[in-house]
């Protein structure tokens, strides 16, 4: 039998609308509803203030973001991160951020000085660094510094801080290194070498360190090449001077071997300076350059005066070989051909001699030997036909 249908629930309704069973079913659909918007934010969990929530987001920042995205206390990492990558616009910035937030610490201009120098921008870097030194003195700000100004080639404002990084880091081989290098750019290679001797006292690491061996062998050579010149003024007592302060510095040097051979050679101890010519062409397989050209023909032009035209033949045909224009290497190879009766060998260089245009500097004399040989070689055959000629 069917069962008959409910009767409706009377609805009392109270003095002013208010109906309680309109309520209670209201009241359930609310809390659903707020039920679900809740479990939809990830549950129950109360929101972080806003304060808080700023807090939080800005302590953890895109390597991406901008300069002012950074907190306070992530900037600076970001900054020495921005360095570590070579991105210099971006350590740029960053540390210009850094540094307009906290004034007084000096990593900010010591870093955007920094980048500015990688970017070439070394006005402005010069003036980073020195901001860096007015809040705090450091030896690396100052090699920063010393640097900039070697960039810009103001190599006597770099001095006092190199002098003065020294003082900081004695046993540090690149405070020496760099103020040996500054000292031989303002044309005092003496002064430089005083500092690399005396390095030795409180720099344990210096006589091992790549770049200190660099400047000691720019030193030398620096010397070596102020001795020539002293040299070829008839300042033999100079010359000796800093020739002996290279030969202290870095004796297995090739340009101090070079000098030593041509001081001996100048005083006429002519063994010593074929000993010394020897061990300078060993320490210069490439006759190509200024020195290898100058240690060969020297000692091609010794020897010839000794009678052993032959190895002077080979030394000469050495750098005519690289240097086909070289005047003097001509010259000798004549020279050295004629003194082995080579007819031939002599014939060609003294034509080549006689060729050479203006610029080549050939002087009065070979062109006129050469010359003069030329006509008295004519018919001659190639090799045994010639009179010795020296």
């Amino acid at each position: 039998m069917p069962r008959p249908p409910l009767a409706p629930v009377p609805m009392r309704v109270f003095p002013g609308g208010f109906s309680p069973l309109r309520s209670w079913r209201s009241t359930l659909w609310l809390g659903a509803t707020l039920g679900l918007g809740l479990a939809g934010c990830g549950g129950g969990d109360k929101p972080l203030p806003r304060s808080a929530r700023a807090a939080h987001e800005e302590s953890a920042p895109s390597h991406g973001g901008s300069a002012s995205s950074f907190s306070d206390s992530a900037i600076e990492p970001a900054a020495n991160d921005a360095l570590k990558a070579e991105d210099w616009p971006r350590a740029e910035a960053l540390f210009r951020e850094l540094s307009r937030r906290q004034p007084r610490n000096p990593a900010g201009k010591r870093g955007l000085g920094v980048a500015l120098m990688k970017q070439e921008k070394n006005d402005q870097a010069v003036e980073a660094l020195q901001g860096s030194l007015e809040i705090g003195d450091d030896v690396r700000t100052r090699l920063d510094l010393a640097a900039a100004f070697g960039a810009l080639g103001r190599y006597p404002s770099a001095l006092p801080h190199l002098r003065k990084a020294v003082k900081l880091a004695p046993a540090d081989p690149a405070t020496w290194s760099q103020l040996a290098d500054a000292l031989v750019k303002v044309e005092k290679p003496d002064g430089a070498a005083e500092v690399l001797v005396e390095s030795h006292d409180g720099c344990a690491r210096c006589a091992t360190d790549e770049g200190w061996g660099r400047a000691a062998d720019e030193t030398a050579e620096a010397l070596d090449t102020k001795a020539e010149k002293q040299l070829a003024a008839n300042d033999a007592a100079g010359a000796r001077k800093n020739a002996d302060a290279a030969a202290k510095l870095r004796p297995d040097l090739a340009a101090t071997h070079l000098i030593e051979a041509k001081l001996a050679r100048s005083g006429g101890e002519t063994k010593l300076a074929t000993t010394e010519f020897r061990k300078a062409i060993e320490g210069i397989p490439d006759a190509k350059s200024d020195a290898g050209t100058s240690a060969r023909i020297e000692l091609a032009t010794l020897l010839l005066t000794e009678g052993s035209g032959a190895e002077a033949v080979k030394l000469a045909r050495e750098v005519v070989d690289v240097r086909g224009d070289d005047a003097g290497a001509l010259d000798t190879l004549g020279r050295a051909c004629d003194a082995t009766r080579d007819v031939a060998c002599a014939k060609k260089a003294y034509e080549k001699v006689t060729k050479l245009p203006a610029t080549a500097n050939v002087t009065p004399a070979a062109l006129e030997h050469a010359r003069q040989r030329m006509k008295e070689l004519q018919g001659k055959g190639k090799k045994g036909k010639g009179k010795r000629h020296r």
